[in-house]
């Protein structure tokens, strides 16, 4: 119970940095699950950053190697509708042929017999007309189109395709004999064969006998595209009843290059690559590829059927190269959309993957690809969480955009340089997260701390002051700190003896009546209000938020209660049957302000000596017949914005330093009463050098002349004892021994 004791005490006592790291720590093991489960969403998300990236690493010149015969519309519109009988495949394979073709791959499936044959045709006639056309003058050869097309494939490298389907729909296909290129598997200890790691179905839609029968070899035409249906990867194999079928553009390559199999090498986790025509291909572990796309549709040289068969290609178009046929007709729609292109024709995939194997410009996926990732989630998580929990948003904010910029450059940096494709995704979700967590956190914490100090200030300061603490994000302490402050007591005097026959509830009615506008007059100033006991009230300056002029504030303020006292008088005086005075003392130091009190009861003050040298000085109001008492550090900061008039220089009880203290009355008022305020400070200079008999006289001029001024009667009287009995070592101050 100790440990969980003192665990509880650290949270609460670091709520917010606990808080933090906890949603910090859960932004990490959601990222990492989401990478593990692979969500559709973030999947599609990390395709388009991917293909982002590929458009940096994509361009260039593409091989000359690959090139395109297409069975476009002018070639329907001139030859004829699809589909073509296949003596007219047949004569462009000749044509192909005498051009010098390297290797020819027939993007087009041929699953039925051509039924424009001519036997086939007299004996559809024979069967449902009972006519027997005569057609025994044409050649052997040409009596059936597949038997011709045949018999011209025998003769070239080409490759026909197949389509592996479904078991339901490849079941309508008989099951025939098939070559495929012969793989050679260079297997690890302990791994499978390469089929067992290919995608594989059951079923195969087949060319008709005779053309299977008749190719140099047969290659599937299957190419699927990612969860948002783009293509990005072409497998480079499939399976077939534990065969392994190569795709069309890798037999055709193989073929182009003489070799009559290819050999994959495959690991614990599947094929690694497969070699063909001396160059190492990188597969990922079902047999794909990455096709490095150069740009959009008509990146590979491309040339109309009808022009081919016409004689009216260049003759060093298609030497040495390897063509594939196929249709890019809209009617045919065999249209795919990549990262560069939403309409790139099917038949320019294998141009493509052609291209991309030649130029050896392969992109990976290492198997330490998710370690890596693992780790920079972890990395970028930990500094994020430190980051965006500790330091204020206007400097984290750019700091995280800044590792961001170097996670994404960096992920595709490495792509572009390596060929390495590392997605950058979820460092930049947890980077995200984190930010987002942990400035909601923040708000949430700062809407609870504005709440806070909005309770905690809103009866003791003004409205502006309370605006200002929640602007500028509190203060800087609240559990207490060392200020410089100008505090105010005030007082009443006589309150006692003046309610003493006062009804309870007159008396709070009075009281509410006196401290409603002296409130109004502290915050209105900027000023703190402390307490109230009894008919005094404590108010002070620069706390909790700082106000550079408080002591002229302060005293300001003092002067201002006066002057609406003297106007609350009448109506006391006609309510009550007397007039209220007020005495104030000021004093301008150092004190501890901040939250004190119990667990049950807490109160923003200050204390400390400064506080207990203002009441000290209120206490010398009623000994010197004035209202306002100031200490010297609060009159020497306001002396040019008020009168400034000495009274004494005192030792109070408790207290071993001298203070010189004053009273202030408004610069108007010190114009009306210059010549008063020059003889008595006269008279306050001879009294401080000890020339009792000259002060004497100008006091006692002055109380004549002034009889509603206590203080000059007070020196009169004083200056009268110290004359009889001088003190030998006088130095001005004059000690008093009670409050």
């Amino acid at each position: 119970m100790r440990i969980a004791d003192k665990i509880g005490r650290l949270w609460r006592k670091n709520r917010r940095t606990s808080y933090a790291a906890l949603s910090g720590l859960t932004c990490l093991l959601f990222v990492c699950l989401s990478m593990v489960m692979r969500v559709p969403f973030l999947n599609r998300v990390d395709n388009g950053i991917y293909d982002i990236f590929l458009r940096s690493f994509a361009g260039g010149e593409p091989s000359r190697v690959p090139v395109l015969v297409d069975i476009d519309e002018r070639s329907i519109n001139e030859l004829g509708q699809w589909p073509w009988p296949r003596y007219r495949l047949a004569e462009l394979l000749i044509a192909l042929n005498e051009y010098g073709a390297a290797s020819i791959g027939i993007d087009i499936l041929m699953i039925e017999p051509d039924r424009t044959s001519p036997d086939l045709w007299a004996r559809q006639l024979k069967d449902e007309f009972g006519v027997e056309p005569d057609i025994k003058g044409l050649p052997p050869e040409l009596m059936n189109n597949d038997a011709y097309l045949a018999s011209i494939m025998k003769q070239l490298p080409v490759v026909i395709t197949a389509q592996v389907v479904s078991a339901l729909e490849g079941d309508r296909a008989p099951e025939l004999p098939i070559r495929p290129l012969t793989v050679n598997e260079i297997r690890m200890p302990g791994t499978s064969r390469l089929a067992k790691y290919l995608k594989s179905d059951e079923g195969i839609l087949m060319p008709a006998p005779v053309l299977a029968d008749a190719a140099s070899s047969i290659a599937m035409m299957n190419a699927d595209g990612d969860d948002d249906g783009i293509f990005r990867r072409i497998p480079l194999f499939l399976a077939w009843k534990d065969t392994p079928i190569a795709s069309l553009a890798l037999a055709a390559l193989a073929l182009a290059a003489k070799e009559s199999s290819v050999t994959v090498y495959i690991s614990e986790d599947g094929p690694l690559s497969v070699r063909v025509a001396g160059i190492d291909v990188p597969m990922s572990n079902d047999g794909a590829m990455p096709v490095v796309f150069r740009g959009g549709s008509g990146t590979f040289p491309i040339f109309s059927a009808s022009d081919v068969l016409r004689g009216n290609v260049p003759a060093d178009a298609l030497a040495g190269r390897i063509v594939f046929i196929g249709s890019t007709a809209t009617a045919l729609k065999d249209l795919r959309p990549t990262p560069f292109d939403s309409s790139f024709p099917g038949l320019e995939l294998h141009a493509a993957v052609v291209d991309t194997i030649l130029s050896g410009r392969f992109i990976r996926t290492p198997l330490w690809s998710m370690a890596y990732v693992i780790g920079l989630i972890l990395t970028t998580g930990i500094a994020s969480m430190i980051l965006f929990g500790a330091v204020r948003p206007r400097i984290a904010l750019p700091l995280g955009g800044a590792m961001s910029v170097c996670v994404w450059f960096g992920s595709r940096q490495l792509m572009i340089s390596s060929g390495y494709f590392v997605t950058p995704l979820y460092p930049l979700m947890v980077i995200s997260l984190e930010a987002f967590a942990s400035f909601f956190l923040r708000l949430l914490f700062e809407e609870g701390e504005k709440r806070i100090l909005k309770r905690a200030f809103s009866n003791y300061v003004s409205p502006e002051i309370v605006g200002k603490i929640i602007e500028t994000g509190g203060v800087s302490s609240l559990e207490g700190e060392q200020r410089n402050i100008s505090v105010l007591f005030t007082d009443l005097r006589g309150f006692t003896t003046l309610t003493e026959n006062m009804r309870p509830t007159q008396v709070v009615a009075m009281l509410g009546s006196y401290f409603t506008p002296m409130t109004s007059i502290v915050r209105s100033s900027m000023g703190t209000l402390d307490k109230f006991v009894g008919d005094a009230m404590m108010a002070f300056w620069n706390a909790p938020i700082d106000i550079p002029d408080h002591p002229y504030r302060a005293v300001r303020s003092l002067l201002d209660m006066h002057l609406a006292l003297g106007e609350m008088n009448a109506e006391m005086e006609a309510k009550f049957g007397f007039r209220l005075r007020m005495g104030g003392g000021i004093h301008t130091g150092t004190a501890h302000v901040g939250n004190m009190g119990t667990n049950e009861l807490m109160d923003y003050t200050a204390v400390g000596d400064t506080v207990n040298t203002a009441s000290r000085l209120e206490g010398m109001c009623p000994k010197y017949g004035v209202g306002i008492v100031i200490s010297k550090t609060t009159a020497d900061s306001c002396e040019s914005k008020v009168a400034i008039k000495p009274l004494d220089i005192v030792k109070v009880k408790g207290k071993s330093e001298r203070i010189p203290i004053f009273t202030v009355y408004t610069l108007e008022e010190a114009g009306r009463r210059s010549d008063e305020t020059a003889l008595w400070e006269r008279a306050f200079r001879l009294y401080i050098d000890g020339d009792f008999r000259s002060s004497g006289e100008i006091c006692s001029s002055l109380a004549k002349d002034c009889p509603g001024e206590a203080l000059y009667r007070i020196f009169e009287e004083r200056i009268g004892m110290l004359s009889k009995q001088a003190p030998e070592d006088w130095d001005g101050v004059f000690t008093y021994d009670s409050k």
